[in-house]
């Protein structure tokens, strides 16, 4: 058992990064807002806050992802996992834990030449050492073997020592077969070997963020290629773009209006106003997630939101509780490209696309997608007879409509302030979250501080497993340029497509996603869209429309009957068993891919708009 003098050290290493990324994120928070005052109000900017902003943005990555880890919130694939014996399970996880603690503190320790190199050199601005933005990912891998310690120290004895022996055997192993036949310089057994570790890293359930750096780090050993340098190099490069600050940012903008009661509201509103069609609470569903995508971009948070907010009701009703997850995991993956999307803004922050074009080019696509989901909903409940609709009176629907008004102008607000250049994403996301606070404090007057205090605490949590996700995917990117799986990508769709768009667009939409569906949504779009996006205008399809068809369908293979990571997130929100929900989910699958065959094949959906506004 865990001593309880180690149980109250690992609890104030908690508490203490909690707090520390907490205040992180509330200063950046100020600045942002203080640099949007100066500049409109007295044409005077704040010249260091974009450095502090970086600064911040690699606090939250490892620091904040370090505190993820030690609450498990990083995303990892337990299809296989969870089908093992009880006896064997102890034993994987135990793996799991040894792979994190030795390869964090092997990454920590040749970050260390990274923080050397670049003691000598100042920042433009501010003038401080840029070992400071290199000194984070260091503490957080340090954190993060920590923590992988502690859990070996209060595992099941039996289970680490097994772990351990087939820890050891594995790395000895890979060694010897390195040594006899390495290093393995432009050879396609290393690249089969990496994919096979890939592979087994992903099935054992090791978190997705620390797959990549683990796999990157072998790779790169192996090869001779590149020194180890160059993984924390790539992976504190990764965070390194100012607008990825907007993820955590939008984010708190969510938490805070779910936590002050905004959902509630739109919820009530939605319910009365579209629940008087054929399908009823089905409908209601479709158009909430459209309305919740809009405010806090993270899909966990919408289904949440949703889910939470209408589940008693869909009881009381008695509609169908595996239908009920089917559906909103179908809202979910039409949210993708609802601005402000998170993976929508990883995408224009590894790309050159403007992000004012990409959040204007989502929104009729997503309507496309929500019009079928609408339309099959309201024909299977004609033609089974149920469902007949909720009648609300008018008085309900004004009121209800009142009430939810100032949180249904948040899209409105994020989407207009991006498009017509009053402020950068970044900045917007801040004003999102002080118009959230406004609302959920002042008006609705459900804030409390704990209330408030849990919301930057979730950012700090979520937003830094986010962000590691996209630090460790820069290096394994990284590793796949240095195994040129890029170039024969793109030799290879050349060959088969031809010249033929249609052909292109289509393995790509299939590429997209299967890979979503075994890496979950994030990280498929992160290793594949720096590969396919430069191939796009080579068969005369517009970066932008690409963007569109990317996202929707690596977010149609993160919600996949059975194995998407999403389908889980909905039932465990749902409450209903996964094969079940995943037997709903299929006629509305289908109905999605005949969707993004449309958004594919047709440009104008998502165009349109981009061209109005001159951005394309």
């Amino acid at each position: 058992m865990i001593g309880s003098g180690q149980h109250r050290l690992v609890r104030w290493v908690d508490k203490g990064l909690e707090a520390f990324i907490g205040a992180a994120v509330l200063v950046e928070l100020v600045i942002l807002l203080a640099n949007i005052v100066t500049r409109t109000f007295f044409d005077y900017s704040i010249l260091w806050a974009n450095e502090f902003g970086h600064l911040v943005l690699t606090l939250i990555a490892f620091v904040g992802g370090a505190l993820a880890y030690n609450r498990d919130e990083h995303i990892a694939v337990h299809a296989v996992v969870d089908r093992l014996s009880l006896r064997w399970r102890p034993t994987v996880f135990a793996l799991v834990e040894w792979i994190v603690l030795v390869g964090s503190a092997t990454i920590a320790w040749v970050s260390i030449e990274v923080v050397q190199s670049r003691g000598d050199e100042l920042s433009t601005v501010m003038e401080i050492s840029m070992r400071w933005f290199v000194l984070p990912l260091t503490v957080g891998l340090v954190l993060m073997a920590f923590f992988a310690a502690n859990r070996l120290l209060v595992g099941r004895r039996a289970a680490v020592l097994e772990s351990g022996v087939a820890f050891a055997v594995l790395v000895g192993g890979l060694i010897a077969l390195n040594a006899i036949w390495g290093p393995f310089e432009d050879s396609s057994f290393l690249t089969w070997l990496t994919v096979v570790i890939f592979v087994l890293l992903m099935a054992m359930g090791l978190p997705v963020g620390f797959v990549l750096a683990a796999v990157a780090t072998m790779f790169i050993h192996f090869s001779g290629n590149a020194k180890m340098i160059a993984v924390p190099a790539t992976m504190q490069a990764g965070v390194s773009n100012f607008v990825l600050l907007a993820i955590p940012f939008f984010m708190m903008a969510g938490y805070m209006m779910t936590e002050g009661g905004l959902s509630r509201r739109l919820s009530d509103f939605v319910v009365a106003a579209v629940g008087r069609v054929r399908g009823g609470l089905y409908q209601v569903i479709v158009v909430s997630m459209y309305i919740f995508s809009g405010i806090s971009g993270s899909k966990a948070a919408d289904v949440a939101a949703v889910g939470s907010a209408l589940k008693q009701m869909i009881r009381d009703n008695h509609y169908d509780e595996a239908e009920f997850a089917a559906i909103l995991s179908a809202g979910a993956v039409m949210g993708e490209t609802i601005p402000p999307s998170l993976p929508m803004l990883v995408l224009g922050s590894i790309t050159t696309i403007s992000m004012g074009a990409m959040f204007l080019a989502g929104l009729l696509p997503a309507v496309v997608l929500a019009l079928c989901l609408m339309a099959a909903i309201y024909v299977r409940a004609r033609m089974a007879g149920k469902y007949p609709g909720i009648k609300t009176p008018l008085s309900v629907l004004g009121r209800t409509s009142v009430l939810a008004m100032p949180a249904l102008l948040v899209p409105l607000l994020l989407v207009f302030g991006i498009a017509m250049g009053l402020a950068t994403p970044t900045e917007i996301s801040s004003v999102a979250v002080i118009y959230g606070l406004v609302l959920s404090a002042l008006l609705y007057r459900e804030l409390t501080w704990k209330k408030f205090w849990s919301t930057v605490s979730d950012t700090g949590v979520k937003g830094g497993m986010i962000l590691f996700i996209t630090a460790t995917a820069s290096s394994f990117a990284y590793t796949l340029t240095a195994a040129g799986i890029p170039t024969r990508i793109a030799e290879l769709m050349i060959e088969w497509a031809g010249r033929t768009g249609w052909v292109f667009m289509l393995a790509s939409l299939l590429i997209l996603i299967v890979m979503g569906a075994l890496l979950e949504g994030l990280p498929a779009l992160l290793v594949f869209a720096p590969i396919l996006m430069p191939l796009a205008p080579k068969f005369g399809v517009s970066p932008v429309q690409y963007g569109i068809v990317l996202l929707i369908s690596m977010g149609l293979g993160c919600f996949a009957p059975i194995i998407g990571v999403g389908m889980y997130i909905s039932c465990s929100i749902t409450g209903t068993k996964v094969e079940a929900a995943s037997r709903a989910m299929i006629p509305y699958a289908i109905l999605l891919f005949l969707g993004l065959l449309l958004v594919a094949f047709v440009p104008w959906f998502s165009l349109v708009l981009p061209r109005m506004f001159h951005f394309v």
